[in-house]
């Protein structure tokens, strides 16, 4: 409903509002299932724009489940989200497709984090 009453159509929606519905959606699922699923997101902020970004990062990503795995390009998560997420970050991992040798390596590290500095965080996870 708009603020005047009416229903809004979903196919009115522009593509960002879709995707905040389509994660609405997700979370609503997930909380009303009782049970702690895990949340695989493909880039959730690719057609959202800052305010909405802002908005996930704070309220959504850090509270949505006990593991969530994010598949984002670094100007989706830049480095003010690492950032911001930090302490909710226990792995990271950067697919950076190497053209001279032709194929994908993995690295361990994301912006200035890497799965070292999270060692700590990764042992607490594993005792609780």
């Amino acid at each position: 409903m708009n603020e005047k009453g009416k229903e809004i159509s979903k196919q009115s929606l522009s593509a960002g509002e879709k995707q905040i519905y389509a994660i609405a959606m997700l979370w609503a699922l997930a909380k009303t299932s009782g049970r702690n699923l895990p949340m695989i997101i493909d880039t959730p902020l690719g057609r959202l724009d800052r305010e909405h970004r802002d908005n996930l990062m704070k309220y959504y990503f850090p509270h949505v489940s006990h593991q969530v795995i994010i598949l984002s390009t670094d100007t989706e998560i830049d480095e003010q989200y690492v950032h911001q997420l930090k302490d909710n970050i226990s792995e990271v991992y950067l697919l950076d497709y190497n053209e001279s040798k032709g194929f994908t390596e993995v690295k361990t590290q994301y912006f200035e984090l890497n799965n070292h500095s999270t060692q700590e965080k990764k042992i607490a996870l594993h005792q609780a």
